[in-house]
């Protein structure tokens, strides 16, 4: 019963890394298509190319995600040891924070050419990738000292 479950599991992380790669690419497609149509129109802006930008960059996390899924838990499975999980862990975080990041600086921009009243939006999201970032500064930190004992 147990290599059926793993199996099942397996099958549906696989489907839905797929779908996240394959979106991933529809969308950096979609947006070099609207940079291309952009650039050849008389309404080419630095805004609208920064949201496409920020179309592709999130795309790219995405895809890092979906890798990180496909490695971690149908290629590797349960064959990992602790040390190997903590550092899994590792670039998972650090791939959301860099999402978070890259998101905020995207609503920056946005807010800004928009309604500034509402800047404190992406504050917040720059705030949780902080404190992100000081957990896992934090986790490493204490792993380090538990794995010297």
């Amino acid at each position: 019963m147990d290599k059926f479950i793993r199996i099942l599991s397996n099958f549906a992380y696989t489907i839905g890394c797929l779908c996240l790669y394959l979106i991933s690419l529809w969308i950096i497609t979609a947006a070099i298509v609207g940079i291309i149509s952009d650039i050849s129109s008389d309404h080419f802006t630095i805004y609208k190319l920064l949201d496409d930008v920020a179309l592709i960059v999130f795309s790219i996390a995405v895809i890092d995600v979906s890798k990180y899924l496909m490695i971690e838990e149908v290629l590797k499975g349960n064959d990992r040891s602790p040390r190997d999980a903590r550092r899994a862990f590792t670039k998972f975080v650090v791939i959301i924070i860099t999402a978070l990041s890259l998101e905020g600086l995207v609503i920056t921009i946005e807010t800004v050419k928009t309604d500034v009243t509402h800047l404190i939006y992406p504050i917040f999201l720059f705030f949780t990738a902080t404190i992100l970032m000081v957990g896992l500064g934090l986790y490493q930190k204490f792993n380090a000292d538990s794995e010297k004992h």
